[in-house]
């Protein structure tokens, strides 16, 4: 007993399914994951959440460096954007690295062969760990 006007503009069982949250339907994402990449301001955050964490580990261990390349790399948009922001997690980290240094610095950019591993594994690391974007 529904009134005649209740069902006119209705919808069937089928399309009201409570995990219908696929893209398309209503402009939603189909995952967590995609909507971090298509919102700007959810994006900024994990950004930052990403390099933070990156960096924090990166602290702690040299692996950190991949793990930070994945994080950035994860919350891109896309395989390009994740490479170039890996590239710029990496400068980050070498200018938290030449901070931490403080007066040390001419010192150790003088010790030549030992920079060029410092500078390589910067950037190259977070580079390869960019790449899990290109899996997900």
């Amino acid at each position: 007993m529904s009134s005649p006007g209740s069902e006119a503009g209705s919808e069937s069982d089928e399309d009201r399914r409570p995990d219908d949250h696929r893209s398309g339907r209503g402009g939603t994402p189909a995952n967590p994951l995609d909507r971090v990449r298509r919102e700007s301001r959810i994006h900024a955050v994990a950004l930052i959440a990403a390099v933070a964490i990156g960096l924090v580990a990166a602290w702690l261990h040299w692996a950190g460096l991949l793990l930070g390349g994945a994080l950035v790399g994860l919350v891109a948009p896309t395989l390009r954007r994740a490479v170039l922001g890996t590239i710029g997690f990496g400068a980050l980290v070498l200018v938290v690295f030449a901070v931490s240094l403080g007066g040390s610095v001419g010192a150790v950019v003088g010790m030549v062969p030992v920079v060029y591993l410092v500078v390589a594994a910067a950037f190259g690391l977070p580079l390869f760990g960019s790449l899990v974007r290109g899996l997900i």
